[in-house]
């Protein structure tokens, strides 16, 4: 099986399968130019980190279904099995499940999540979630109480806060994506233009959610077998 799929799985928490981004798509958790543009980040080398306060926001659920988008050219590691991903590449793949004191596979605190911040600075990608609305909580928890360094933080490219809504449609969605650039966050734009690499994306999604490809397995591979 993919190493993707396998590490995507293996985060599975609550049972039942995993969902992906056309599940996301369908429940409205991203809409379609979010969804296109944040693929085509990642298809450029984008880390990201996902955050919610609430358990059972859909962090994983998130995170997952973006990992399944990763282009197949580097190799990918679980952070906190062993020490092999200590040792990343530029390029490779770090995840970690979440950013957390609990005792759990792949939780990272501390010295863990220092050393894995660095890596993102030294060219790996690295993709986590953690108990955070909003920046200001994200950087609290790993600049402030684990250690990392702020230049570090911003190794994340991306954050995906989670907006819990009891009323509506939209249950759980991201409203707002955060990106870094010149040292600092700001609010992204996520924008599909026509004959961009969004737009080519997004036309694959829109086929993808009308072929029904709602399993992770079968959107990956569909991604990674396109033309």
């Amino acid at each position: 099986m993919d190493a993707v799929v396998q590490i995507v799985n293996r985060a599975n928490q609550r049972g039942g399968r995993m969902l992906s981004l056309v599940d996301l798509l369908e429940a409205k958790t991203l809409d379609l130019d979010q969804a296109a543009w944040l693929v085509a980040q990642i298809e450029r080398g984008a880390s990201f980190l996902v955050g919610a306060n609430p358990g059972g926001a859909g962090k994983t659920t998130i995170m997952g279904a973006l990992l399944g988008m990763l282009p197949n050219v580097a190799p990918v590691h679980l952070a906190g099995r062993g020490n092999s991903w200590r040792r990343a590449a530029a390029g490779d793949c770090v995840v970690a499940y979440e950013i957390n004191t609990a005792p759990y596979e792949a939780y990272i605190w501390g010295s863990e999540l220092v050393t894995f911040t660095r890596l993102g600075r030294q060219g790996c990608r690295i993709v986590s979630n953690l108990h955070a609305d909003t920046l200001e909580e994200a950087h609290d928890q790993i600049v402030l109480q684990c250690g990392a360094d702020p230049e570090d933080f911003l190794a994340f490219d991306l954050f995906l806060p989670i907006t819990v809504s009891r009323f509506g449609a939209r249950s759980r969605y991201v409203e707002r994506i955060w990106a870094a650039a010149d040292g600092e966050w700001q609010p992204a734009e996520p924008a599909v233009e026509p004959g961009s690499r969004e737009a080519e994306i997004a036309a694959f999604l829109e086929q993808s959610v009308a072929d029904g490809l709602r399993r992770v397995e079968q959107l990956r591979s569909a991604w990674l077998n396109r033309d």
